[in-house]
């Protein structure tokens, strides 16, 4: 019989241990070398994420913007084949829209010695009902174009609810302004004046203009732009520097305390967009003008008879 061989206990080198523990058993955690870099690519990608997200709420801003520049434009053609003429800018007096040339003020009107001489300051005194109320029908605003009273003033009391309403087409998403000014206006004149009804534009005071006076065509003349409104603006339903401006000043200029003091000074087109501001010609085409536009270009673009004054003649060509 063989006696069993005693038993003996395998124990492995201390070195072989320690490997197999470090193989079987994975790292937990991170480095703090490794933290800092991905914190810090993290924070280079939201560096430049951020310009491009506030490009693109600018971009969406503006093109709204421009949206509701041409839906005013297709109200105004839309207007222009039921009358046979533009809206006037503002008015000094009530008349029937057909009969406007024949109208006879009242005696308390802002109407002068001389009708062509007549203009109006931005105060809230007269009628001055505008170019924007006569556009409602035409954008989806009928109930509200009815319930204007077309005998009053438009700073009637009977007229107070459509001056509290806000009239969303009538305003530029980026403007800051109180929720009833416009963000848009007619343009009057060419040159810095007071409103009044010998202005050259398309919109002014108490006329009616119809496509054969504009020389210049409707696809070369502007309609309507942005504007920045100032303090105390008289809201979208007055017919004042509230929604009427001309081509005098450079585009976004910032007018003085003296100036905004004065009942007749009126003001230029401005936007709180980077760089000029939109406009719209009568056609309905949407143009960007830089704020470094050559200012008689501009004022030339507002004028509707000025082709005679620009085109070259015959002398001039040989």
């Amino acid at each position: 019989m063989i006696a069993a061989s005693p038993r003996r206990d395998f124990r492995p080198h201390p070195s072989i241990t320690r490997e197999c523990r470090t193989w079987r058993e994975p790292r937990s955690g991170v480095s703090l070398v490794e933290v800092i870099v991905v914190v810090l690519i993290v924070l280079i990608l939201l560096a430049l994420s951020i310009p491009f997200v506030r490009n693109m709420r600018e971009l969406t801003r503006r093109s709204n913007c421009d949206q509701n520049l041409i839906r005013l434009a297709l109200a105004m053609q839309a207007y222009s084949s039921d009358q046979a003429h533009l809206p006037s800018g503002t008015a000094s007096f009530d008349a029937t829209f057909r009969f406007w040339p024949e109208a006879s003020p009242p005696v308390e009107s802002e109407v002068g010695s001389s009708t062509i001489d007549l203009s109006i300051t931005s105060q809230p005194e007269g009628y001055h009902h505008n170019w924007a109320t006569s556009l409602l029908p035409h954008v989806d605003q009928t109930g509200l174009f009815q319930s204007i009273d077309s005998s009053a003033s438009i700073y009637a009391e009977s007229n107070r609810l459509i001056r509290e309403t806000m009239v969303p087409v009538f305003r530029c998403p980026a403007d800051e302004s109180i929720p009833t000014n416009a963000s848009y206006a007619g343009l009057h004149h060419s040159n810095t004046s007071p409103i009044g009804a010998s202005n050259d534009g398309l919109l002014f005071l108490n006329a009616w203009v119809r496509s054969e006076e504009i020389a210049d065509g409707m696809s070369a003349t502007i309609l309507l732009g942005e504007k920045r409104s100032f303090a105390s603006e008289l809201g979208w339903c007055s017919g004042t520097r509230a929604t009427l401006r001309n081509a005098g000043h450079p585009i976004n200029s910032i007018p003085q305390e003296e100036q905004l003091s004065d009942l007749n000074f009126v003001g230029g087109l401005g936007s709180r967009h980077f760089g000029g501001a939109s406009v719209v010609k009568g056609d309905g085409a949407v143009t960007f003008l830089s704020e470094t536009i050559d200012q008689p270009l501009f004022q030339s673009m507002v004028k509707r008879n000025d082709r005679s004054e620009t085109m070259p003649t015959e002398t001039d060509s040989d």
